[in-house]
Formats: structure tokens, C-alpha cells, sequence
């Protein structure tokens, strides 16, 4: 799949809602291409308490749950279907899934396309504070 059809799919699976006062989904939409070459989508899901989740999670948790932790490449959109890069929750997320993620790329312009790896998000990872470099 390319970028441009991992694109569309993300953006096709958003479906904002208010669910109650307390809940809303589908505001951001997310697909991960796994190692295993497999691609998994999700939404957010907003708890007012604080307990709900990012969309790229939400994909990254269904490719775990398929017994993969290796992320090659992560589209992200937000309710208008533009573009997003990873907040810091879901950028150490994905880290800690497997220090191979450092490489991962993200879409960060469609066009021209342009992408970025986690490890430029990410230059210093919490566990490499305090470490002798």
C-alpha cells in the first residue's frame, strides 16, 4: 500500500461522534504498517476522565494483538483529514513497543510527500536519561 492509499484509508475511517457528555470518537484516524506487512487502523477515543486513547495507539494495540510490535510506517489525520504526527504519549508508545521503531516513518506531507522517522521526533527517549553516552 502506498502513502497515498494509506492516506485515503485513514481518512476514510474517521467518523467523528459524540457518544454523551463524557464521550466522542473517530476525531483522528490512524494506520500502521506492520512488520509483518499487514496495515491496522484506528480512531481515538476521548474519556472525559482522562482514560480514553490516541488513534495511532488504537491501531498499534490491534497489531500487537495480531502478535506483531514492529511499526514501518504510521499515516495519522485529524477530524478534517489533514495531517498529524504523533503526540508524545504515542511517540515513546511506539518506542517502547521495540527499539526497531526509532526507524519508523511517519507522513508528515502529502505533497510532495515527505516523511520523518520517530527517532527525529524522538531524539532522547526517557530510558537514555542518566545513561552514560
Amino acid at each position: 500500500m502506498t502513502y497515498r492509499e494509506m492516506l485515503a484509508l485513514a481518512r476514510e475511517n474517521l467518523n467523528p461522534k459524540v457518544y454523551g457528555e463524557h464521550c466522542s470518537a473517530g476525531f483522528v484516524s490512524a494506520v500502521i504498517e506492520g512488520g509483518n506487512g499487514k496495515y491496522y487502523a484506528g480512531v481515538n477515543l476521548d474519556l472525559a476522565c482522562g482514560l480514553g486513547f490516541c488513534a495511532e495507539r488504537n491501531a498499534a494495540s490491534t497489531m500487537v494483538t495480531d502478535g506483531e510490535t514492529i511499526v514501518r510506517r504510521v499515516v495519522c489525520v485529524d477530524r478534517d483529514g489533514a495531517l498529524m504526527t504523533p503526540c508524545g504519549c504515542c511517540r515513546e508508545f511506539l518506542l517502547l513497543l521495540s527499539p526497531r521503531n526509532a526507524d519508523t516513518e511517519f507522513l508528515v506531507c502529502a505533497e510532495p510527500e515527505k516523511t520523518m522517522k520517530l527517532a527525529e521526533f524522538l531524539p532522547l527517549p526517557w530510558e537514555t536519561f542518566g545513561s552514560a553516552r
